[in-house]
């Protein structure tokens, strides 16, 4: 019988070691950074490139892996789901894999779970799977821009399991017991997808713009 607490090391140690195998630059990968929240149950590994979220474009979407683990004293489910807010557009893909995503994607096939997805931005928590609590989901998430467009966009991976909760971003993250937390001063679970550093430079000339012809 495989242990509880077995699969969880197990799939943090996996996750880690494909941020590591996964360090070689690409256009939206160029300098991934891991970050693990655990909790009594639950743990999150995140592996992105949060500067190149910082500076999305459209066309060019930023990957984002979680691996979601638990360790809960009794058989159960976890629930792995995503909420958004703001006012940017944004198109998402989603993919779930039964091991550590590699180089190459994902050993054995992925399963597809959103495709050209418009994430809801109501904050809602959009639930994309469930699983056994001695299971791991190894989530890869694409996020673009749907289109030129000034303004940002919350992005937040949310686990349920066992009475506890957990979210992932950036900036870190946070496990608590009860309702995941979805507040928008959670700034540890939040991805904050500003739109592109170019639409945010037009938008200053123009203002320099208008008050040259004000004057």
């Amino acid at each position: 019988m495989i242990r509880r607490s077995g699969v969880r090391a197990a799939a943090i140690a996996s996750a880690v070691a494909a941020g590591m195998a996964l360090i070689a630059p690409t256009a939206a990968w160029a300098v991934p950074s891991t970050q693990i929240v655990q909790g009594e149950v639950l743990t999150l590994v995140s592996v992105a490139d949060w500067d190149a979220a910082s500076s999305l474009r459209p066309g060019q979407p930023v990957r984002w892996d979680v691996t979601v683990s638990a360790d809960a004293p009794e058989p159960g489910t976890v629930r792995v789901g995503v909420s958004a807010t703001g006012d940017a557009d944004l198109v998402v893909d989603a993919a779930l894999c039964t091991q550590a995503w590699t180089a190459g994607g994902c050993p054995g096939g992925e399963t597809v779970v959103r495709a050209a997805w418009s994430i809801p931005r109501d904050g809602a928590e959009v639930s994309l799977v469930e699983m056994s609590d001695d299971d791991a989901a190894h989530l890869r998430l694409s996020i673009a821009l749907a289109d030129a467009q000034l303004g940002s966009t919350e992005v937040r991976v949310h686990a349920q399991g066992s009475g506890e909760s957990a979210t992932v971003g950036p900036g870190g993250g946070l496990a608590t017991t009860g309702p995941s937390p979805v507040a928008p001063w959670a700034v540890g679970g939040a991805l904050l997808l500003l739109a592109a550093g170019w639409a945010l430079a037009a938008a200053a000339r123009a203002r320099a713009a208008a008050k040259d012809g004000g004057s």
